[in-house]
């Protein structure tokens, strides 16, 4: 199970996925530094336009006049932002697009944004809570699914997740012995 950008609903009829977060300024000319979300390399090359989400929900479309890769992340030129002042209302903010425009994955493969907030269930029908984060390992992502009482750590396995209901927001698991 493979797994990609994070997702923001910024407003309830449209939904949005970040695919960047703003660090820091960089240099004088209202450049920022962003932290890339998605793992895509190249999910930035070609983009023009996108909407900056605020620390505070606001939502704003900006354009993209540039994108330079540095070590560590990127550096974006957005076209209403020409100032050190302008840049640092930004920092926090995340870098989004429409989710109508997140490239489709293949079977058995979803988005962070997908998965995180989704409720899990053990194929008896035992509620395990909602899973609140995801962790990459290199070899396969862990679940960390909590209730009120306990946190669990599941492996994103075909052995342990038997299905997944994104409409539903439902996640069916079978348990490996131990795992609970």
């Amino acid at each position: 199970m493979r797994t990609g950008d994070t997702g923001i609903d910024s407003k309830p009829d449209r939904n949005y996925v970040a695919i960047g977060y703003i660090v820091r300024t960089h240099g004088i000319k209202g450049d920022v530094k962003v932290s890339q979300l998605s793992d895509n390399p190249d999910r930035f090359a070609d983009l023009k336009e996108i909407f900056i989400i605020t620390k505070d929900g606001a939502r704003q479309e900006s354009c993209i006049k540039k994108v330079m890769w540095v070590k560590g992340g990127l550096i974006i030129s957005l076209a209403s932002y020409t100032t050190v002042s302008d840049a640092e209302s930004l920092v926090g903010s995340y870098i989004a697009v429409p989710e109508d425009e997140v490239p489709s994955l293949g079977k058995d493969t979803y988005y962070h944004y997908e998965i995180i907030g989704m409720d899990v269930f053990t194929t008896d029908g035992r509620c395990l809570g909602k899973i609140e984060d995801i962790i990459s390992t290199g070899s396969n992502d862990v679940y960390v699914v909590k209730d009120d009482n306990h946190e669990y750590l599941i492996p994103a396995i075909r052995d342990v997740v038997k299905d997944v209901d994104i409409k539903c927001n439902r996640m069916v698991i079978l348990p490996m012995e131990g795992l609970l």
